[in-house]
Order: structure tokens, then sequence, then C-alpha cells
């Protein structure tokens, strides 16, 4: 079968998981009585240092990706790493999960480093994410277990199932219909499939043969650090979370980071619906969870857009100078 018809089907699929739940959050909440009014306080300085602190990850991971190009006896310029990251992450916040394989295109281009070793890397920097993920919910349940407790009952309550349902609805519809066009359609270059694989190997296995380990375990630190920060800047711009503590922000990020596994376009609809339920956990109203996530998630994906396109640009054009 057709990949192209396959790509647009997934997109497609996905892109109504969003909208449907975006819907579903959505449907009860005025423009002119909840959004307006938050938007007309909005702190804008405490968005631009967020937006900062954001960019500041972004820069750190495409440090890191230096790093692990090393064992593999590749270098590529740092900016044009950092661009590369930066475009991939425009491109998430369009095409679901396509960021990964597009940062990966733009620095072979670039650099002429082989895209299965590019994917294998990303492949270990997902695998370190989850580790780093788990700490984080680890975190959550050491400063918040009350809330803990509270999200998970929310999810056996009416709302909560609803919205889980459909995240799980998703993703199982994502793996049938995989695997069924997979079992519709053959591939003859069976070779070459086998040494892409073995490229993406390579990549994985470049975590032991890091030749700064502890600046490895840094940067990643600090890429979740940096995340963490930008998610309290981001509550401290709007009144009705300002007086969300740093424990809070813990807890709020580790349930919004959940959403984020779903592959809606930026998680769109996913992120919200845990949001809410990340904010009720915490005995805050639904609704100011709902305005939260919709506020920051506009500007959060609108920035990544912007800094994704000027990064494909400054990366494809090749003026930059290190």
């Amino acid at each position: 079968m057709n990949s192209n018809f396959r790509k647009v089907a997934v997109y497609i699929l996905f892109l109504a998981l969003a909208a449907v739940l975006m819907w579903f959050l959505y449907k009860d909440i005025s423009w002119e009585k909840d959004l307006k009014p938050s938007l007309q306080h909005v702190n804008w300085w405490w968005i631009v240092i967020s937006f900062f602190i954001g960019y500041s990850a972004t820069v750190i991971r495409g440090l890191r990706w230096n790093l692990m190009l090393e064992p593999m006896g590749y270098k590529a310029h740092n900016w044009t790493s950092i661009h590369s990251v930066a475009f991939g992450y425009c491109m998430n916040n369009l095409v679901p999960r396509s960021g990964e394989l597009a940062r990966c295109t733009l620095l072979n281009r670039a650099e002429k480093i082989p895209v299965n070793k590019l994917i294998g890397t990303v492949i270990l920097e997902r695998i370190v994410d989850v580790l780093l993920l788990g700490t984080l919910l680890l975190a959550a349940f050491i400063v918040k277990a009350d809330a803990l407790s509270t999200l998970l009952n929310q999810v056996d309550a009416g709302k909560g199932k609803l919205i889980i349902y459909l995240l799980i609805a998703g993703v199982v519809g994502l793996v049938v219909f995989l695997a069924a066009l997979k079992f519709l359609s053959s591939n003859p270059f069976i070779a070459k499939v086998r040494h892409f694989f073995i490229g993406m190997g390579d990549g994985i296995k470049t975590i032991y043969r890091l030749r700064q380990q502890g600046l490895f375990w840094l940067y990643s630190l600090g890429i979740w650090g940096a995340w963490l920060l930008m998610t309290f800047c981001s509550m401290q711009a709007l009144q009705e979370t300002q007086a969300m503590t740093f424990s809070d922000t813990i807890f709020f990020m580790a349930a919004g980071s959940l959403g984020m596994l779903v592959p809606t376009p930026g998680g769109a609809g996913a992120f919200h619906g845990m949001a809410v339920l990340g904010f009720e956990a915490l005995g805050y109203d639904g609704a100011v969870g709902r305005i939260y996530a919709l506020i920051s998630w506009s500007i959060k994906t609108t920035f990544d857009i912007l800094i994704g396109a000027v990064g494909f640009f400054i990366v494809t054009s090749r003026k930059i100078k290190i």
C-alpha cells in the first residue's frame, strides 16, 4: 500500500482524535466570559522568560546530540544541531511524531551524516527521556502523593474515564491500523531495511562509547530542568495559576507529560485533557486547567513553529560560521 496514503491516514486519525478531545474539553468554555478576561491579565514578562528558558532546553538538546555523534566519528556544527532540533519541534506541532525524522533529515542534508545513525541517536534520546520521565513521576508521587491518589480516582470517574478511553483508543487504533497496513503491504527491499536498522543500532549503542558521560547526563537533566522552570514561569503569567507552588508544578508537569505521549499534533487535546485532570487533582477548578492549558499550549506552539521555521532556513542556507 502506498506509504504516502498511510502517512495521510495516520495524520487524519490523530487529527480527528485531537479535534474530539478539544471539543469535549472546551464546548462549555466561553471566549467572552472565560478566555478573554484571562488573556487581558496575562503577565507577558513571565511568558518571555519562559520562552527563553524553553529555548535553552533546545540549545542543550542540540549540544547533547553532538556528544552522541562523536563515538561514531561524526561532528556537526553546534548551531546546525540546535536548529535541526528546533525544526523537529516545529514539525511535531504540524504532523505528529514527524519531527524526529525531520530533524535527522535536515542534519543529514547539512552535515552528510547517515540518517539511520541519526535516528539511532534519537531513539537513545527517547530511552533517556523515558527514564527521566519516570524520575519525574516518582518526584510527583513524593511531593504530591494525595494529588496523585486524587488523579487516579478521577480516572475512575466518568469524565476521567472518557478522556483516558479516548487517549487509549487513539493509541490502539494507530497500532491496529499500522499492523493492518503492514500486513497488506510488502517491502522488496529487505537488504536495505536490514542495513538501515544496523545503522540505527550503531546510534543507540553510542551510550556505551560516550567520551563525556558526565556531561551527557548533565545535559539530560538540564533539558528536563529547563522544561520544569518553563512550566513554572508560564504558571506565574496567569492570575488563575500564580498561587501554584513549585511542587504543584512538578506534579502538573508529570501529568502533562503523560498527555504528550499521545501523538496528536503538538499534543493537542491529549495535553489539555491531562492538564484538566492534573489541576483538578491539585484542588483547582477544571475551568482553570482548561484556560491555562489552552493559553500556554497556544503560545508555546506558536513559538515552536516560528523558531523551527527560522532554524530550517538557517541550516539550509549554510550561512552558519562557527
